[in-house]
């Protein structure tokens, strides 16, 4: 995972997004570099558009919280359970989910997945 930190051009006038690795334990953790803006080649970490259900797809599962900081831990979801969702909303460079119940989880892709 990346975060973009400003923009440039190559040579050849492609652009290219500025970016920081956020991995914690790889060899290039907080080095950085360039990736091309092609979104063939490049996805966003976290879901932008609201679901109407997400299933958690950690295999440890995911906590939901009281506030949208992920402070308050009010419950525990495990692998394979499918939560209904209220709205999203965004945090810092992030967004969450509002589920059912006002708590909050992560929109992190890698997290959940959305449900049709």
């Amino acid at each position: 995972m990346f975060v973009v930190t400003g923009y440039a051009k190559s040579v050849n006038g492609v652009k290219r997004y500025r970016v920081k690795d956020v991995n914690h334990h790889s060899k290039t953790a907080g080095k950085t570099g360039y990736v091309t803006t092609n979104t063939d080649y490049t996805v966003r970490v976290y879901y932008a558009k609201r679901h109407v259900k997400i299933k958690v797809i950690n295999a440890k599962g995911v906590n939901a919280y009281q506030k949208k900081n992920l402070t308050g831990k009010r419950a525990h979801y495990r692998y394979g359970q499918q939560l209904k969702v209220k709205k999203i909303v965004s945090h810092n460079l992030t967004t969450r989910f509002v589920l059912s119940n006002g708590t909050y989880v992560t929109a992190n892709k890698k997290l959940v997945m959305t449900v049709k």
